[in-house]
């Protein structure tokens, strides 16, 4: 199972997942002619956070997303948000980055020009009852 909702490190290590994730994100930029994004310690806080919260939580929607950023120091002036979870062989970097790929909202995140920064967090835990299952937040900011 593998969902996704488009929307316009404190830890010294990134996850595995994450680094996947973040290394795919840019191949695909640079594919694409954009420059790469670096990693911003402050938006991977932001994202890990708010993995943990829809997955306690049990929801999955974006909410406020740039309060939610700002309110952890994030500089903008834009930001962007994608989600996605999948559980089981789903939930790979290079599923995950497929189906942000195959939707409008989420390739226009990933491919927008003004992005300088981004910050992922993946968390593993039972969402929406299924166990195992791994919650992916993609920030990104720039203008």
């Amino acid at each position: 199972m593998l969902a996704l909702v488009p929307a316009p490190t404190s830890r010294a290590a990134a996850h595995p997942q994450e680094q996947a994730l973040q290394s795919a994100v840019n191949e695909v930029r640079l594919r694409h002619g954009l420059r790469p994004l670096r990693i911003d310690p402050v938006l991977v806080r932001a994202a890990r956070s708010y993995s943990r919260t829809l997955i306690e939580r049990h929801i999955f929607r974006h909410g406020a997303f740039a309060a939610r950023l700002s309110s952890f120091g994030a500089r903008g002036p834009a930001f962007g948000e994608n989600l996605a979870w999948a559980v089981g062989p789903s939930a790979t970097a290079t599923v995950i980055l497929r189906a942000w790929l195959a939707s409008p909202g989420h390739r226009a995140n990933l491919l927008r020009v003004g992005w300088k920064r981004m910050g992922i967090g993946a968390e593993v835990g039972t969402f929406w009852g299924y166990r195992g299952a791994t919650v992916v937040t993609a920030d990104f900011a720039g203008s």
